[in-house]
């Protein structure tokens, strides 16, 4: 099979071998991608009801959507051959891995709890493995587990004899019906074994058989023949006495409750066994049972026992009277830096991405889209299992040291994850990754579009602390040690511009502004610490002060003063301080040019760069020209965004707004002659739509407005007769309408794009029969297509995998995307007689700025067909004097004591 193909897959390597088919690497030459291929035996396609049962059951298979679950792309066939496409996996099997010897308990532990956490996933569904054992079980280079085959065994039907066969499979093809045995001999469960009718319990055992042979290195069940193991499934007990002695009791009751023999005695879920395993990662004492100091009594001891007893008493009598007359020595204040590696850079560098741990002893941050772990006495930072790929920002440590909250920029979720690894949980959807976390008691508070939110710790829906006030944005929320009062910045975002520290009272709702300032935090040495700006325009970062703060009073005592110069960040926010006194924060580079600012690249189909030679700016929401001479686009000017265009002719940067307000997503009439645009400087808490001469003359004309609605224009017909808009209801809740562009402009809903969800990015196809739109919701995001104007005669789904920013080529026989994994995406499409769309294929590379699911477009194509418009980012050969950002950390250790020396507390 090596260099055949199979359809679009080209064969380049065998994996394995099996029961159920031959496993073999492939090429997907229309995605661009590699995956596994299980090609099914020949006898397979002989039975057609077999081959019925298995496109049903990988139907099921394939909905499920779990990070330690290996997907399933498809059931497909060609030339008489059928094969399964799935995820290809790097790494080792389990089963590779115990032929080393034991796994290491803690070690064990971390991977079980990813096994755990996808039976208990796939058992939600309705979908039962029947087949677990560590031959389908893959672990990753970073750690990562993903369960292979799920549910397979169901819907593949046949005996094959394999080498070894205490892993035989023993097949049939009703897996609940009574005397039918399903599954693999050594990892079958008891009722498995004597044909009896089996549920997920089933799954409980093998899972409590994988785990006893990773603890141990030795298979439970084992025979010269099936029928042995079999009879040993049945009859015999574990060799408990073969497990680690100094095994934690709970993970030993954990083993014995997945291998009771009859099921009714077994975990009835596996998130019992799920949650044991948690407790025991992040138990004090570790994985390991704790011994107990036994003391044997002496009779010649009877006698001292008395006098040592007097004689420690008056010790500690005399200990106790000296240290209160004995003034203690201040802890000494001591500091390093820890130089990342270079596969380890920040990837944000205008967001939180340290924090260190309640005791001082560890930190953590955020790097090349993972979370990384350093103990204070260790050289070296650790990769947090479960986190790599999830592109996190803003950690955060609870209040006991074990948990630690990030944000997810990968899914735009709030998640915690246990210090020792595992599957992260998910708390809450956030609507944007730029939030500040501060931990509160048992629940967390973070900054969201409404105002400042509150959330569980252990998930729930959030619920609203207090709104934001009107024109402004309350971030960095802390509640300070009383319950009754809540810490926070005040300011315009994101130009970070008239920044306050505040509070606010819970009890009576008033707000009182305590300085000018950001990031502020209050800390058990009695001080405030807050960050002031240094540099003029956008704040990147700043100078941490301190000032002495009565927490009765929430007044200042004295004056401020500067203790860290040069914190990095916006608004200096990349610090990081425990309440045991140790400092962690990511110095500032000096950068002057700003790193949201970017610079305007054609990129070609093939992903190659051609500089505009438009001068760097913090540019948003690019559109081209119908004639592809000139570009409008958004310009951000202290608090303000103004329109703004450039003459590519001419290579002149001319302003169209001069609101001093929000002027935003240009669009051009088809003529060029004017520019649509949202503004709100007239209606503050909606925003308007308005048009505008192209070449700056006359005055600008309202075209609709909403008192309750933000109203965002996104795209004109050919004819000029509609215009799309975007609706903004919530952050999370975006619908598209239609204006028609006649004398009475009137405005018409369309009810299939107005859900509860996101509908958003609308596009008009060039021939206007077609809508291109992203929707958005908590499990998906796909750009999908309808007929225009009537949206409700069909609906195609376009990308596969997550897309977004769809654009249609000129002549529209194309449609492009951008994936959720950041590559430029093109299809193939026929919109007459009727819209027929082909596979989406990769382009190049997405490496630019600008990118948002529900505000803006973050690119353009130009009306020769051949080229896009583009953002840059700064730190790139196209930017001019701009650094790289910082790439350490900062540590200092019993810090407080600088601070009371340096700022007193009277």
């Amino acid at each position: 099979m090596i260099g055949k193909a199979l359809a679009h897959y080209e064969i380049t390597a065998q994996i394995g071998k099996g029961g159920m088919g031959e496993v073999y690497q492939a090429k997907d030459t229309k995605l661009g991608r590699d995956v596994a291929i299980k090609v099914l035996p020949e006898e397979f396609a002989l039975d057609p009801g077999r081959v019925a049962r298995f496109q049903r059951e990988a139907k099921l298979l394939a909905a499920l959507n779990h990070p330690n679950i290996a997907a399933i792309y498809g059931l497909e066939e060609f030339e008489d051959t059928h094969f399964l496409v799935m995820e290809l996996i790097e790494g080792d099997t389990l089963a590779d891995r115990i032929k080393r010897g034991p796994i290491p308990v803690d070690e064990s532990m971390k991977l079980s709890l990813q096994i755990a956490e996808a039976l208990e996933a796939a058992h939600e569904k309705g979908v039962i493995h029947r087949d677990l054992k560590p031959p389908n079980i893959k672990v990753t280079p970073e750690g990562k587990v993903k369960v292979l085959d799920f549910g397979l065994a169901k819907a593949y039907v046949g005996d094959t004899e394999a080498s070894d066969l205490a892993d035989s499979p023993t097949l049939s093809d009703v897996a609940t019906r009574h005397g039918v045995i399903l599954g693999t001999a050594a990892y079958m469960s008891p009722e498995q074994a004597t044909g009896k009718s089996v549920d997920k319990r089933a799954d409980i055992w093998a899972f409590g058989v994988v785990l006893f042979e990773m603890l141990t290195g030795k298979k439970l069940f084992q025979g010269d023949t099936v029928t042995e193991t079999i009879a040993g499934v049945i009859k015999s007990e574990p060799a408990w006495d073969a497990l680690p002695p100094d095994l934690h009791p709970r993970i030993r009751l954990l083993l014995e409750r997945c291998l009771e023999k009859i099921p009714r005695n077994r975990y009835s879920s596996m998130n019992d066994p799920r949650v044991d395993i948690q407790k025991a990662l992040t138990d004090p004492g570790g994985v390991f049972a704790q011994p107990a100091t036994v003391v044997e009594r002496r009779a010649g001891m009877r006698m001292i026992l008395p006098w040592v007893a007097t004689i420690i008493l008056v010790g500690i009598i005399v200990g106790v009277v000296v240290w209160q007359i004995k003034t203690p020595e201040p802890l000494p204040v001591t500091s390093f830096y820890y130089e990342l590696p270079e596969d380890q850079q920040f990837d944000m560098p205008v967001v939180r991405e340290v924090a260190v741990s309640p005791d001082g002893r560890q930190f953590v941050y955020c790097a090349k889209g993972g979370l990384y772990l350093r103990a204070i006495g260790e050289l070296d930072a650790r990769l947090i299992a479960g986190t790599a790929g999830e592109n996190p920002v803003e950690p955060v440590f609870s209040p006991d040291g074990k948990w630690i909250a990030y944000v997810s920029g990968s899914d735009t979720k709030l998640k915690k994850i246990a210090v020792g690894g595992g599957s992260p949980m998910t708390l809450c959807s956030l609507p944007s990754i730029y939030n500040f976390l501060w931990w509160a008691g048992d629940k967390i508070l973070y900054s969201g579009s409404q105002g400042v939110m509150q959330v569980s710790a252990n998930g729930g829906t959030p619920e609203l602390i207090f709104e934001n006030e009107e024109g402004f944005a309350s971030i960095a929320p802390q509640m300070l040690p009383d319950g009754k009062a809540v810490l926070y910045t005040k300011g315009l975002l994101p130009n970070g511009t008239n920044m306050s520290v505040m509070v606010r009272s819970l009890e009576t709702g008033q707000t009182r502004k305590i300085t000018a300032g950001a990031m502020a935090r209050y800390l058990p040495s009695g001080h405030l610490v807050y960050t002031i700006s240094n540099v003029s325009g956008l704040p990147l970062e700043g100078t941490l002060y301190a000032v002495p703060f009565d927490i009765d009073t929430l007044e200042l005592i004295g004056d401020p003063a500067p203790v860290i110069e040069s914190v990095g960040g916006f608004l200096g926010c990349r610090y990081a301080i425990s309440d045991s006194g140790t400092l962690a924060y990511i110095p500032g580079t000096g950068v002057t040019v700003n790193p949201l600012e970017s610079t305007l690249v054609w990129v070609d189909l093939k992903g190659n760069e051609e500089a505009l030679s438009a001068p760097p700016n913090i540019y948003l929401h690019p559109k081209i020209s119908p004639d592809g001479n000139r570009i409008a686009l958004v310009v951000t000017e202290q608090e303000n965004k103004e329109i703004f265009i450039w003459d590519d002719v001419r290579k002149t940067l001319n302003k169209l707004t001069f609101d001093k307000s929000n002027n935003l997503v240009p669009i051009w009439t088809p003529d060029g002659e004017r520019i649509l645009y949202y503004s709100d400087h007239e209606n503050p808490n909606s925003g308007d739509v308005y048009w505008k001469a192209a070449d700056g003359t006359g005055n600008a004309e309202k075209l609709v407005s909403d008192p309750d609605l933000p109203l965002i224009p996104y795209a004109l017909s050919s004819d000029g007769k509609y215009l799309v808009m975007q609706e903004i209801v919530t952050q999370t809740n975006v619908d598209i309408s239609i204006l028609l562009m006649g004398n009475d402009r009137k405005r018409i809903p369309l009810p299939p794009l107005q859900t509860k969800f996101v509908e958003g990015q609308p596009k008009i196809s060039p021939d206007d029969r077609y809508i291109a739109y992203l929707f958005s919701s908590t499990d998906e995001n796909e750009v999908y297509v309808r007929p225009f104007p009537d949206v409700d005669t069909g609906i195609w789904q376009v990308s596969q995998g997550g897309g977004h920013s769809p654009l249609w080529s000129p002549d529209g026989r194309k449609l492009f995307y951008i994936s959720n994994d950041d590559f430029v995406m093109e299809v193939d499409v026929e919109t007459k007689p009727k819209f027929v769309k082909g596979t989406p294929k990769i382009l190049f590379k997405f490496k630019y700025t600008g990118v948002s699911t529900n505000g803006g477009t973050p690119w353009d194509i130009h009306p020769d067909g051949k080229r896009f418009l583009m953002m840059k980012g700064p730190g790139t050969d196209t930017g001019a004097g701009q650094q790289s950002p910082s790439k350490k950390i900062t540590v200092i250790q019993n810090w407080f004591e600088e601070l009371k020396e340096r700022v007193p507390v009277e």
